[in-house]
């Protein structure tokens, strides 16, 4: 019995080491990106939002409920955005059978569109939630802006999210939110969980052979199920949205770690299709993401930066001085949140400038 035991315990680990864990990328841990200070006004915002997070925290452990406490988390993250005060209409549909909501502005350009995914650690979030997030991005772009309301963890297995993600990008190619419509311009956007959603879809929108997104844009994005990057525990104390609940996993031992990824998603932690890091990244759209020098999710992304530029792939990557995780969302109107989305405003702008030059140069030859 004893040797039963042992054996079954050396093939846990080798299964761990040798399929969970995915390929060693630290050669990718080189500093890269351009860098952002502070703004004086983050810390009053921080403070304000911190106040918020923890009042949550001491309500989901008073609850001693697992499941009380999840829904706590999840009323919380589906009433962020109720201080919006906007003109932006939202409706809801479903896209192949998938949940959507879309924001269209007053100005929406219906042949413009995004794709957004909402984060929330693949566990909590939704469209109402992250309307702050569709809601700008409606009006910076002129487009119609379709949230999806993928299927989260732990009621379903993480390729849950991919396949609804998925479903949803082969939708939006044909139709917009009043049927089917002609596509000009797609951007994918996501933040946290949902930039991961992001990220996926633009190398798998190659291989699938699917039309491309024009662009990427990723706010505080996972792309590494297996939290192999040094950032996840350097950063861990840091990270103070992050830190306490991921924290206590990324110090146990890799391979407990690696199957507790393995068992709560229900899928290889080193997938591409979960971990984005660990695919394709050659070819890939133009790619803007943005994070903060002191979240534990940070050397994911430039891990992701230098391969896909090593790939020839066109992605920037710009980091901001101590900010709270997905800080566009939690602290938008405020310092370095609204520096951050102007860079996004730029990017987009350029992106738009060199299309309208592309179109004028192909009619003139």
């Amino acid at each position: 019995m004893l040797w039963i035991t042992l054996i079954v315990l050396i093939l846990l680990c080798l299964i761990a080491l040798f399929v969970f864990a995915g390929p060693n990328l630290s050669a990718y841990d080189t500093a890269v990106g351009e860098h952002f200070a502070k703004h004086p006004d983050d810390a009053q915002a921080d403070e304000r939002f911190l106040k918020i997070v923890a009042k949550v925290r001491a309500e989901v452990v008073a609850n001693k409920s697992p499941k009380k406490g999840l829904a706590s988390v999840r009323k919380f993250a589906d009433e962020l955005s109720d201080d919006l005060q906007t003109d932006t209409q939202f409706s809801q549909t479903t896209a192949n059978g998938v949940p959507i909501e879309w924001a269209t502005p007053v100005n929406c350009n219906p042949q413009r569109r995004v794709l957004f995914l909402h984060g929330g650690a693949f566990i909590f979030g939704s469209p109402k939630g992250h309307r702050k997030y569709s809601d700008r991005l409606a009006k910076m772009l002129g487009a119609a802006v379709a949230s999806v309301d993928y299927r989260m963890l732990p009621e379903n297995g993480r390729m849950k999210s991919v396949n609804d993600t998925q479903a949803a990008y082969q939708w939006i190619l044909e139709n917009g939110p009043e049927g089917k419509t002609a596509l000009d311009f797609l951007l994918v956007s996501g933040d946290s969980a949902g930039g991961n959603l992001a990220l996926m879809l633009s190398s798998w929108s190659k291989t699938a052979e699917l039309r491309r997104p024009d662009a990427v844009v990723a706010f505080c994005p996972s792309s590494d199920m297996t939290l192999s990057s040094p950032t996840t525990i350097a950063h861990r104390h840091s990270d103070e949205m992050l830190g306490t609940s991921l924290g206590p996993i990324v110090v146990l031992p890799k391979i407990i770690s690696l199957w507790i990824g393995a068992i709560a998603m229900r899928v290889n932690p080193a997938n591409p299709l979960v971990s984005p890091l660990f695919g394709d990244l050659s070819d890939l759209p133009p790619t803007l993401i943005q994070v903060s020098s002191n979240e534990m999710l940070l050397g994911e992304s430039i891990r992701y930066t230098n391969r896909a530029q090593q790939a020839g792939s066109k992605v920037s990557l710009q980091i901001w001085e101590t900010q709270l995780h997905t800080w566009h969302l939690f602290n938008m109107g405020t310092g370095s949140a609204e520096t951050a989305w102007a860079e996004v405003d730029k990017y987009l702008g350029a992106l738009d400038t060199l299309k309208d030059a592309s179109k004028i140069n192909n009619q003139a030859a």
